[in-house]
């Protein structure tokens, strides 16, 4: 029990002294993120090292103290590629098909390393699981792949993309420790170690009115892609963890991104373009502070995990626990609508037929407008 303390001790004191390095040297190379008048709210030019800095200590204490092998050289590959790639993105913009093709080519490498045949969904699956091979990749390259780019996405106010990271791998150790796969309890101890050392320096408290350094794309997908391969580890190394109840864990991320791309496809958009119709600039936009908003997604995520660790716990089917992730999926929804006002078009619209179909007299809608997709007018600007 000592010697992990230490190592944690050590693993954070390491964390802090490259950012306090790497924060100096990314300003000298102005690798910075400016602020805007339209998305990009904060203060300065602020430094985009922490991710640089959480799996730079990362990696150094895997190779020195633990064994790299448990995550396959395969992962550390992707890995350094991702990083790369978010490293130049941060210096200057890629184009997104670019990203997207490099992020595929990582995802099949992550998922060419788990054992994706076992993968656990459910007792649909579970007999002659080799026929479903293909789709089990299909599955995994998709999943990879979206998570990398839930946490970018995710990433847009001080702390939350590190804060939910950080209870995302609590849990999934919890998991792995229920699931007899205890090797993996050791590096998300680590990289929870870096990432507390980081939110040290990015979330805001009494001590710190705003973050001093951005995790970058760099740190944002390689986190998204590190949860992605431990979940997909996870629930291809043991029958007793199944992949829908794992996706309780990162559900609020991958709502969130689905429900980004509905609604700029919707609204005749990219859906890769940059805007502030993610859920924590709504909640920003509705009078939440910045810190309200990332301690409140925060604790829903934290909600979350719990209800898919209680279901591991409880051997919930995973067909049930599939059912059940229609929940928060729902609930999102609605406060989406909510807070874009479709929920009051919605019902004023269905009144409106109501009473036609009573036949009072009421002024249909034009086409034009009877299916736009009205936003607030803060939510229409674009980066």
């Amino acid at each position: 029990m000592s010697g992990l303390f230490i190592n944690a001790i050590a693993t954070f004191v390491l964390s802090v002294a490259l950012v306090v390095v790497l924060r100096r040297l990314t300003i000298a190379f102005q690798l910075v993120d400016r602020p805007d008048s339209i998305r990009k709210r904060h203060k300065g030019a602020v430094p985009l090292c922490g991710g640089i800095a959480i799996f730079a200590a990362f990696i150094t204490v895997s190779f020195a103290t633990l064994k790299p092998e448990i995550l396959g050289l395969n992962f550390w590959l992707a890995l350094l590629v991702i990083l790369l790639m978010g490293v130049v993105d941060d210096r200057r913009p890629l184009p997104a098909a670019g990203r997207l093709v490099m992020q595929l080519v990582m995802a099949i490498a992550l998922v060419g390393g788990a054992d994706i045949g076992s993968l656990s969904i459910g007792a649909l699956f579970s007999q002659n699981s080799g026929l479903f091979l293909p789709l089990f990749f299909v599955i995994g390259v998709l999943f990879v792949t979206g998570l990398v780019n839930s946490w970018n996405m995710l990433d847009g106010v001080d702390g939350l993309a590190g804060g939910t990271a950080l209870v995302t791998l609590v849990w999934l150790m919890f998991v792995a420790s229920f699931a007899d796969m205890t090797r993996l309890v050791a590096p998300l101890e680590a990289l929870a170690t870096c990432l507390c050392a980081f939110l040290v320096f990015n979330m805001r408290s009494p001590w710190r009115t705003r973050a001093s350094i951005f995790l970058g794309d760099a740190g944002s997908t390689a986190l998204g892609a590190t949860i992605a391969y431990i979940i997909l580890l996870l629930a291809t190394g043991s029958m007793a963890v199944t992949f829908p109840t794992l996706l309780w864990v990162v559900i609020l991320p991958v709502t969130d991104t689905l429900s980004l791309i509905v609604r700029r496809l919707l609204a005749s958009r990219s859906p890769m373009s940059a805007d502030r119709w993610h859920l924590h600039h709504l909640l920003q936009d509705h009078g939440f502070s910045a810190s309200a908003t990332t301690n409140t997604l925060i604790v829903v995520s934290a909600i979350c995990g719990g209800i898919g660790y209680a279901g591991i716990r409880a051997n919930v089917p995973g067909e049930v626990m599939a059912l059940g992730l229609m929940v928060p999926i729902c609930l999102h929804t609605i406060f989406v609508l909510a807070a874009t006002g479709n929920l009051s078009k919605s019902w004023s619209r269905r009144a409106r037929f109501e009473l036609f179909a009573k036949g009072t007299n009421v002024v249909s809608p034009s086409p034009e407008t009877a299916f736009t997709l009205p936003l607030p007018s803060t939510l229409l600007k674009d980066e």
